[in-house]
């Protein structure tokens, strides 16, 4: 079994979609997956949720390889808007749904121990491996990121990680507060980067992992998650490409090319 959690509007199905396409193509085990979404069309009308037949077609994908595994959508509208519309950091180069992953200490249905995972991320490997990794004694599990000399901020902190790959001790996390730290940073401080340097400046009990459970940038066959945070455009190294810009993708590497195949087609048979 491995629990899961992802987190956006409706504009993340692709994503989600490419990930649960190559976590099913590496292991056939048991899928609890989880989704944060909210409705925020009265701040900006594209802040639309993931909608009921989207979360209908992702439990159905994940109950054909494993018929007890499942995909569910969780509304978190009601509070985000009541502890975090008038957050400092509402209006950001980020969208407000990057800051939901801080509210799984909230929700009860959230098990002890989830991988959080960025919809733009591809798996390549089987990710038992990742789940399997004891953090019992930590708040958290992550890796290491390849920009943490990029700003002065982030100099004083040791080990600053990146946040899109996560492996969270819910458990810990519940009992320090970190997640309630987190948020309150997010909602009193302007930051750029504000929910990964939040959960920076919160955590006091991390353990750092190997690079290949967050591989930000080149292709190799050993990755277990790819996250395409730092995956540059052939032609044009300033501009990232992100799983679902197919040709792009397939221009850098050729190992994701039966998922994207797939991917492709079933959006095609959406459209219809």
């Amino acid at each position: 079994m491995i629990n899961l959690l992802y987190a956006g509007n409706y504009k993340v199905f692709d994503g989600i979609l490419i990930g649960l396409l190559s976590i099913l193509k590496h292991t056939k085990t048991k899928l609890n997956v989880y989704c944060f979404t909210m409705d925020l069309t009265d701040l900006n009308e594209r802040f639309i949720p993931i909608s009921k037949v989207q979360e209908k077609y992702l439990d159905d994908l994940v109950k054909s390889v494993n018929n007890d595994s499942f995909f569910k959508l969780i509304d978190l509208t009601k509070i985000f808007k009541e502890k975090m519309i008038d957050s400092a950091n509402i209006d950001s180069h980020f969208t407000p749904y990057s800051m939901l992953r801080l509210f799984a200490d909230e929700v009860k249905e959230i098990p002890d121990k989830i991988i959080y995972l960025d919809t733009d991320t591809v798996i390549n490997n089987d990710l038992q491996s990742l789940y399997d990794i004891d953090i019992e004694n930590y708040e958290i599990g992550c890796v290491k990121d390849i920009f943490n000399w990029a700003l002065p901020s982030r100099w004083k902190i040791k080990n600053y990680f990146n946040a899109g790959v996560l492996l969270l001790n819910m458990k810990k996390i519940r009992e320090t507060g970190m997640f309630i730290k987190a948020k309150q940073l997010c909602h009193d401080k302007k930051m750029l980067y504000m929910d990964q340097d939040a959960l920076n400046l919160s955590v006091k009990y991390k353990k750092m992992l190997p690079v290949i459970y967050n591989s930000k940038d080149k292709y190799n066959k050993n990755i277990v998650v790819h996250h395409f945070c730092n995956v540059r455009k052939k032609s044009n190294w300033l501009y990232r490409i992100k799983p679902w810009e197919v040709e792009e993708v397939k221009k850098k590497m050729s190992a994701y090319n039966d998922i994207l195949d797939d991917y492709q087609r079933r959006i095609n048979e959406l459209k219809k």
